[in-house]
């Protein structure tokens, strides 16, 4: 009996937490799925329109245009905020001079706030008298260049943004991890004749799977909810190449009044980033069994 009272003694402190999940994450979600099959325009009634919303963004391109987009942006932020993520870990955990000093600078971007980020990111890209167009002019390259205003870079640039952004942290969990390599193991490479490159390809890198699984998921993730960087410094554009599906959606919904078509993008997105991390989380961990 003590241990039944106990029981439902817990579970009554887990009810409003279970409560809140229910009403302010499941509801939602699954009202997302019902508003996508209507003509909802955020306010007063809606008609069931079916799959109309569903083939008008096939049709009109957003769906596709917005999926590569993010595709895209996915990417580079995880293939190329890993590698300098891993690559600044190996640095700052060697033997340095005013080693701790250097850590705590490159963490300094990951305190900066996304309004603060965009802004110096802005003046950085400035056409005419931005920091990258006065170093670039310099040798002579940087004449006409407007990164953010180009349809073939915006996005990139963006993207790169996002990276310097999370690099901070990324550096802190590959730190962790490569601090957590027992000595004895590399002592073992240095006696068997191995190189330091030798010893951080084939030591390091392997014993850091997990690590290098919880990085990738990190990026996954601000890869395919980006929207603060493409709102605050190119609004999706030029044109659209550079909307992707977060920003898509808000601005169909709050912007267009679209809210039906609005969530009826959202489904689709909520689907495709839900299996994208699931065979990508899948893979990394059999990877890490491997290694």
């Amino acid at each position: 009996m003590a241990n039944k009272r106990k029981r439902r003694i817990l579970f009554l402190f887990i009810v409003p937490a279970l409560v809140f999940y229910l009403v302010f994450w499941i509801s939602p979600v699954l009202m997302s799925f019902f508003y996508g099959l209507t003509n909802w325009s955020g306010l007063g009634d809606y008609d069931f329109v079916g799959l109309d919303n569903f083939k008008f963004l096939i049709k009109e391109g957003t769906l596709f245009n917005s999926m590569r987009n993010t595709i895209i942006y996915a990417v580079i932020v995880v293939v190329w905020g890993n590698l300098q993520a891993l690559a600044l870990a190996l640095l700052l955990n060697m033997k340095l001079k005013a080693r701790g000093a250097f850590r705590t600078i490159f963490y300094i971007p990951a305190l900066f706030s996304t309004i603060v980020v965009a802004f110096i990111w802005s003046y950085v890209y400035a056409p005419y008298y931005g920091m990258l167009y006065e170093v670039l002019g310099k040798v002579g390259i940087g004449e006409n260049l407007n990164l953010l205003g180009s349809t073939s870079t915006a996005l990139i640039a963006v993207a790169f943004v996002e990276t310097w952004k999370t690099s901070g942290t990324m550096t802190i969990i590959y730190l962790a991890g490569l601090q957590n390599i027992p000595e004895e193991v590399m002592e073992s490479a240095r006696i068997d004749g191995c190189s330091a490159w030798q010893s951080t390809i084939r030591v390091k890198i392997p014993m850091l799977a997990n690590t290098i699984t919880i990085n990738v998921m990190l990026g996954l993730i601000n890869g395919f909810k980006s929207f603060d960087y493409v709102f605050a410094l190119t609004g999706g554009g030029p044109g659209t190449s550079s909307s992707t599906l977060m920003y898509s959606i808000y601005k169909m919904a709050f912007m267009e009044g679209q809210f039906g078509k609005a969530e009826a993008l959202a489904v689709v997105a909520f689907i495709f980033i839900l299996a994208i991390s699931v065979v990508t989380l899948l893979i990394m961990k059999r990877k890490e069994i491997e290694a």
